[in-house]
């Protein structure tokens, strides 16, 4: 068993110990990696990316996030939609460990700047409706559940009004509190290095029709190793 030297003490709710000096200067003890780190290498960051969701979805659609570097009109991505430099894998010399993964549903940004925004009941019809996995190397689903199973510390979070229009609009429908706890934690974490490909997938097995075309981003919690410069 590896040695934790914070036994016994409150861990924090990213998985990381209270920091107490370490082996050498500059490290830190990790709970979900269960070793020392060194600080100036490893860095705690999402990866993430994003696509459109259009409607009317059909019965058996199917999403892959990591993989595309622009959505499928043509569009290329920025750093608003993905943080990606290589498809489905990490850069040379690169490592990762997910503690967390989460998905957020976001408005559809137009070519003007503006967006359709995504109302209560297309939240709710793409929570319930669909099926989120996430595989790695030679098909190996590390989890698979339906979307409200994967829910997301991000985003507004708030009430809503009903009038004779309908329900009110939000940018951004959250599913969960807007805080790191309503993350699940991986009791298994998730280890990636260059070498192994990954990619995420969201699929609907019933068709959905929505009131605007929406944006769904998956996000993997990590903690990130780089070569240092």
């Amino acid at each position: 068993m590896a040695y934790n030297p914070n036994f016994g003490q409150p861990s924090l709710q990213d998985g990381a110990s209270p920091m107490v000096a370490g082996p050498q200067p500059g490290m830190v003890w990790i709970e979900t990696l269960q070793q020392w780190v060194d600080m100036k290498s490893w860095t705690q960051e999402p990866i993430y990316d994003t696509e459109n969701i259009t409607t009317p979805v059909t019965a058996g659609d199917e999403y892959i996030f990591f993989r595309d570097p622009a959505f499928p009109t043509g569009v290329r991505k920025d750093r608003r939609h993905t943080n990606m430099v290589s498809q489905q894998q990490l850069p040379s010399g690169w490592n990762a460990t997910i503690y967390q993964m989460s998905i957020k549903i976001l408005f559809l940004e137009t070519a003007a700047g503006s967006g359709l925004f995504t109302t209560l009941e297309d939240a709710l019809r793409l929570y319930y409706m669909g099926v989120a996995s996430f595989i790695t190397g030679n098909q190996k689903t590390e989890k698979e559940a339906p979307l409200i199973f994967w829910p997301s510390p991000l985003g507004l979070t708030g009430s809503y009004a009903r009038t004779g229009a309908g329900f009110s609009t939000f940018g951004t429908v959250n599913n969960g509190i807007p805080s790191l706890s309503a993350t699940i934690p991986l009791e298994l974490p998730i280890t990636l290095s260059n070498e192994l490909t990954f990619e995420g997938r969201i699929r609907f097995p019933g068709a959905v029709t929505l009131d605007n075309d929406v944006q769904i981003q998956f996000v993997l919690h990590t903690y990130m190793s780089k070569p240092l410069r």
